[in-house]
C-alpha cells in the first residue's frame, strides 16, 4: 500500500506501508519482542519532540528546529516509520532552502501539525499490525545461560559489543542481554562492576548508543586494570 502526504504547498512524500505483521518485523529479523521495545521507546520520546517542533516553529527558531527534525528523521527511520522518515527528509530540505519571508511563514505554520499527523497515522497503522500478533508475552526475557566467563572471555565479549555499538547495530540490545545471562551464572566481576554492566545494558536498551560507548569504555578500562 502506498500513501502520499503533501508537505507544505508543493512537496509530496510517499512511503510503502507494511500490510502484515511479518512485513513490519522483516527489517528486524522478525524479532517482535525487540520491535515492541523499540517502538515503545520511540513513542515515549515522540510526544515531547512533537511539542518542541511546534514551539520552535512558532518561535521561528530555524537552527534548533532543523536539528530536531534531523534527529527525529533518524529515529523514525531506525524504528521503521517510512512515511514519517521521508516527510521529515523533505521538511529538512525545504526549511533549509527557504529564501522568502512569505514562503517561510507558510511552511512554519504547517510543519508541526503535518509531522504530528503523519506520525500518529503511521503509529496507528503499526499498532493495528501488532494487534494481530499471537504472541502472549511480547517482551520475552532472555533465558539464563549455563556458560561461565573468565575475565579474558568477558573482555572479548565486550569488544564484540563495542563493534555493534560503533556500527549502530540494533543487535547490541540482544547481545548485551545474552552477556548478562552468562554473567548471572558465575560472574568474574565484582558487585560494583556488575552494577555498571546493568546500567550499560539499560542504556543500550534505550538505544542511547553514544552514552553506551562511553560507559562501555569505562567498564572495559576498569576490567583491564583488574586483570
Amino acid at each position: 500500500m502506498t500513501t502520499t502526504h503533501k508537505v507544505g504547498t508543493k512537496l509530496s512524500v510517499s512511503g510503502v506501508k507494511p500490510t502484515t505483521l511479518a512485513e513490519l518485523l522483516s527489517p528486524f529479523a522478525g524479532n517482535e519482542a525487540f520491535y515492541r521495545r523499540l517502538i515503545a521507546i520511540f513513542e515515549k520520546n515522540l510526544s515531547l519532540q512533537l511539542l518542541d517542533i511546534k514551539q520552535l516553529a512558532a518561535q521561528r527558531n530555524m537552527s534548533e528546529l532543523l536539528v530536531l527534525i534531523h534527529t527525529l528523521k533518524g529515529t523514525a527511520g531506525t524504528t521503521g516509520l517510512a512515511s514519517l522518515h521521508l516527510a521529515l527528509h523533505d521538511w529538512e530540505r525545504t526549511l533549509t532552502e527557504l529564501d522568502t519571508t512569505t514562503e517561510a511563514t507558510r511552511c512554519y505554520a504547517n510543519v508541526g501539525q503535518h509531522i504530528a499527523d503523519i506520525a500518529h497515522a503511521e503509529l496507528a497503522h503499526i499498532h493495528a499490525l501488532l494487534a494481530t500478533s499471537v504472541v502472549d508475552t511480547p517482551l520475552a526475557k532472555t533465558e539464563q545461560s549455563t556458560e561461565t566467563l573468565s575475565l579474558v572471555q568477558l573482555t572479548d565479549e565486550l569488544d564484540v559489543l563495542h563493534q555493534h555499538l560503533l556500527r549502530g547495530n540494533l543487535n547490541a540490545v540482544d547481545y548485551c542481554q545474552a552477556l548478562q545471562a552468562k554473567l548471572a551464572v558465575n560472574s568474574p566481576l565484582a558487585n560494583d562492576l556488575t552494577i555498571d554492566l546493568t546500567i550499560l545494558c539499560d542504556t543500550i536498551e534505550e538505544l542511547n548508543f553514544d552514552d553506551a560507548l562511553i560507559r562501555l569504555s569505562a567498564l572495559a578500562a576498569t576490567i583491564k586494570s583488574q586483570g
